[in-house]
C-alpha cells in the first residue's frame, strides 16, 4: 500500500503569505533599518500641486477684491516664488513651513486658553517658563 503525502495543516489566523500559491506578495522589508520612517513635516505635494493651490486661493481672493486687497498681492508673490524654484528648494521651504504651521497651531491654541483664563493652559505657561 503505497501512502499519500499529506500536508500539514495551517493554523486559521495566518495568511497565504510567502507559499508557492499565494496571491498575495510580501513586499515588506526584512529589516528595520530598510523601512522608511514617515515624517509628517515631509512634503509629499508637488510644485504643481502648490501652484494649483495658490490659483484656487487667488481665485476665491479675487471674487471678492475689495477686503483681499493685500493679500492678492501677496498671495501672487508666493505663487511667484513657488514657480521660479526648484523642487529640492520647495522640498526644503515647504517642509519647514509644515512643521512651523504645527507649532503655530499649538501655541495659538494656548495663547486662545490663556486669554479665557483656562486652568491647563496656566500649567503649561508655567511649565515652560520653568
Amino acid at each position: 500500500m503505497i501512502k499519500k503525502k499529506t500536508r500539514a495543516k495551517r493554523p486559521k489566523n495566518t495568511k497565504n503569505v510567502g507559499t508557492k500559491n499565494s496571491t498575495k506578495k510580501n513586499t515588506a522589508p526584512r529589516n528595520k533599518s530598510a523601512r522608511k520612517e514617515t515624517d509628517p513635516d515631509r512634503l509629499a505635494l508637488s510644485k504643481n500641486d502648490i501652484l494649483q493651490f495658490c490659483d484656487h486661493v487667488l481665485k476665491k481672493w479675487q471674487q471678492d477684491p475689495v477686503p483681499n486687497a493685500r493679500n492678492i498681492p501677496a498671495m501672487i508673490a508666493v505663487r511667484t516664488g513657488v514657480l521660479f524654484s526648484d523642487e529640492v528648494s520647495l522640498q526644503a521651504i515647504w517642509s519647514e513651513i509644515i512643521s512651523w504651521i504645527y507649532q503655530l497651531l499649538y501655541e495659538n491654541a494656548q495663547a486662545q486658553a490663556r486669554q479665557e483664563n483656562q486652568e491647563w493652559a496656566k500649567v503649561f505657561y508655567k511649565i515652560k517658563k520653568g
